[in-house]
């Protein structure tokens, strides 16, 4: 019996796109850029987990001003918040970025700069794809 190979994913339509830009990725590069996507999907994950522990462990809802610690607001959309300690606001917004990725391509209607930042974001996850389909390519 002869094993049919894994469909690879068609790559004609990024070779155009990358030689107009000068890039030219040999095998190195692909392994690196899959590894950095791995990495940024592995960090998203986390935090998203640890939306879901904030939402788990804290009531739901505003608290009043003096409370010190995270927790989920609804103002139309779900958020999170953090509040009386140092790097609050920082802390905030990791807890908010995996629901940047659901919420922001919505948004790019009303304010179409934010199309740029819907591109990065979902840059690596693309490029994961991509680059195992590159890296399936070059071994087949």
């Amino acid at each position: 019996m002869h094993r049919q190979k894994a469909p690879v994913l068609d790559l004609t339509i990024v070779r155009p796109l990358f030689a107009a830009l000068g890039i030219h990725l040999n095998i190195r590069h692909w392994k690196l850029l899959r590894n950095l996507s791995i990495a940024y999907i592995v960090v998203v994950v986390a935090l998203f987990l640890a939306s879901l522990a904030v939402l788990g462990l804290v009531e739901y809802g505003s608290k009043p001003l003096d409370y010190v610690g995270c927790y989920a607001y609804d103002a139309m959309l779900v958020g999170f918040e953090c509040s009386g300690f140092v790097g609050a606001k920082t802390l905030g917004m990791a807890l908010n970025y995996p629901l940047y990725h659901l919420y922001m391509p919505f948004f790019v209607v009303f304010r179409p700069v934010l199309a740029f930042a819907v591109l990065a974001m979902w840059f690596f996850p693309t490029m994961l794809f991509v680059s195992i389909a590159k890296l399936r390519g070059q071994n087949a």
